[in-house]
């Protein structure tokens, strides 16, 4: 909408975990170089914390792009699960085949692939975003996973993604084994009011903006104030901003247009100059059944979404590996192999989840139709598609 007045190439605040977006600042590079440290010196389990829209999706999505390639990980976000569903789609995750096999067996063939990988000199890491949604029975399945190991050297390497909370729950008494397991721990802090300035004009450089100022330095100020230094705020009223400032076609967006969207986002005045209160320990969530099956196939259409993504980013990193080594014939016919792989690899993962759409898109029509139940609206199942 906007792009062409402001002479931008895309849309500098979209809300999509980008990594090309990724502004580092001292906080994200710190969380960074911890995860860095961590995945190189192939510490155990590793927890990072962060609020909510504060960038740790986007950092790992970062973190995932500059990967060593004998580093295999496999990611999900889906934690709604009991211990035997979390081992199934470990192993899923892995691409290992676990149809029709109990807990133990998934275990057995769990290890089994890791010893393999382990002979072959690669490393396994697993990453669980949104962690702190991890029911207790299924944080000591995690703890447990930590036995697979050699004399040396871990097998598997979990690293748990969430908000605050996870700490206190991993702080609760059950649970003190496994934060004694803890090897690394890092929280992502808010955006300094310097930082948001710099975050601005990164992100409307990245976006190709002919100029970078954009905003006033008393509008960088109220957005300070109102998003409190959290990434996602400011990219709302960013985007915002300029919508409006489109509409009156003004060339510089000034603090009177950031109060606009703020008297317009009554969540985000809500949030004026105060600071997140520290959450409180939350209990175990008790849901009905059915409401509990359909949120798990949600999560695994999700899950498959991200896997196709980074097969995607996978694709798009040999395709500049080629351009790197177009002189080099032989290196070159290797990589194009790898690539047309992976493409094939993406295509098959495109088409699963186009039938696995189909077929939730029927389970809700069923469950519309049935007298009993009431269902909620469908919501907008991947947030984090590629645009």
């Amino acid at each position: 909408m906007y792009e062409l007045f402001y002479g931008l190439k895309e849309k500098p605040f979209n809300l999509l975990p980008d990594p090309d977006y990724l502004y580092m600042s001292a906080g994200h590079e710190n969380v960074f170089h911890h995860l860095e440290y961590a995945i190189l010196e192939n510490k155990g389990f590793v927890v990072i914390t962060g609020e909510i829209g504060s960038g740790k999706t986007t950092l790992i999505n970062f973190l995932l792009q500059k990967i060593p390639q004998d580093v295999q990980v496999a990611i999900f976000n889906n934690t709604d699960l009991d211990p035997h569903e979390f081992i199934k789609m470990a192993c899923q995750e892995f691409e290992l085949n676990v149809d029709g096999l109990d807990k133990v067996e998934m275990l057995d063939r769990l290890q089994q692939f890791l010893v393999e990988q382990y002979a072959a000199r690669k490393r396994v890491v697993l990453i669980v975003d949104e962690a702190q949604n991890l029911i207790r029975r299924t944080l000591e399945e995690i703890r447990m996973l930590s036995n697979l190991e050699t004399e040396k050297h871990h097998l598997l390497q979990i690293i748990l993604v969430g908000q605050p909370e996870l700490i206190h729950k991993l702080r609760s008494k059950d649970l003190e084994q496994f934060l004694q397991r803890v090897t690394v721990h890092a929280h992502l802090e808010a955006l300094s009011p310097e930082d948001v300035g710099r975050y601005v004009r990164y992100r409307l450089e990245v976006a190709g903006a002919t100029r970078l100022d954009l905003f006033t330095g008393e509008a960088v100020e109220l957005i300070y104030t109102h998003s409190r230094g959290i990434p996602r705020l400011i990219n709302i009223l960013c985007d915002t901003a300029l919508v409006y400032g489109y509409a009156d076609e003004l060339t510089v967006i000034g603090p009177e247009t950031i109060q606009a969207v703020v008297a317009s986002h009554r969540i985000l005045g809500g949030l004026s100059g105060k600071a997140a209160a520290e959450p409180a320990a939350l209990p175990e969530r008790q849901e009905e059944p059915a409401t509990r099956v359909l949120s798990k196939v949600l999560g695994r259409l999700k899950n498959q979404e991200m896997r196709i993504l980074r097969l995607e980013a996978g694709s798009e990193q040999l395709e500049r590996r080629l351009v790197e080594t177009e002189k080099h014939r032989g290196k070159r016919e290797i990589l194009l192999v790898e690539l047309l792989h992976l493409l094939r690899k993406t295509m098959e993962g495109h088409r699963a989840l186009i039938d696995r759409h189909f077929e939730l898109q029927q389970e809700l029509s069923r469950r519309e139709k049935s007298p009993g139940e009431r269902q909620k609206p469908p919501r907008r199942l991947f947030p984090f598609s590629r645009r």
